[in-house]
């Protein structure tokens, strides 16, 4: 598909469609002899109705083309990208339950050595420091979040769906698939 119509395009043509349309139409049943109009005035009001009705044909042709796009779309890429949107919740809260846990074990061994009598220098010795664990699950629940965000983009980009939205994430796009999109 050459001339790719994005969400935008197809509100604007729907827009234009619906202002224009019925004004365009008001304007050709006028009567002009009825009204007395001038040959210049008649003419006018015909350029006019032309403008009006060239401008209700090209937002019309925007549409058509828009649901063409969209009957055309990838299903099984937006299945698979509606999935992975869902399925990234998920794994973000697993990410945060390993945080929440390494923390938590961290707390329990070091008091449970702090009772036995163990100093802070032997604490250390003896217990991981969390932190780099930590950090680095907070790292995957930030990757998660924009992965999250590029998916809602794609989900959002109808009738285009445009495979290039998907770069960054989990979900394996093909060659062809980005191909058909352009």
């Amino acid at each position: 598909m050459e001339n790719l119509i994005s969400k935008h395009d197809l509100i604007n043509a729907s827009a234009i469609k619906g202002a224009v349309g019925p004004a365009a139409d008001a304007l050709k049943k006028i009567d002009t002899e009825s009204l007395g109009l001038s040959v210049n005035e008649t003419k006018i009001l015909s350029q006019a109705a032309k403008i009006l009705s060239d401008l209700d044909d090209f937002a019309q042709s925007v549409i058509d083309l828009g649901n063409k796009q969209f009957q055309s779309r990838d299903v099984e890429l937006i299945n698979r990208a509606s999935s992975r949107f869902f399925a990234v919740d998920r794994d973000i809260a697993e990410a945060k339950a390993h945080q929440y846990h390494a923390e938590q074990a961290f707390i329990a061994k070091t008091a449970e050595l702090q009772k036995q009598g163990f100093s802070a220098a032997e604490i250390k010795k003896l217990v991981t420091d969390p932190k780099p664990e930590i950090e680095a699950l907070q790292q995957k629940i930030n990757g998660l979040i924009v992965e999250k965000s590029r998916i809602e983009a794609f989900l959002a980009d109808s009738p285009r769906f445009s495979p290039d939205l998907l770069i960054g994430t989990a979900i394996e796009v093909f060659a062809d698939e980005t191909a058909q999109a352009a």
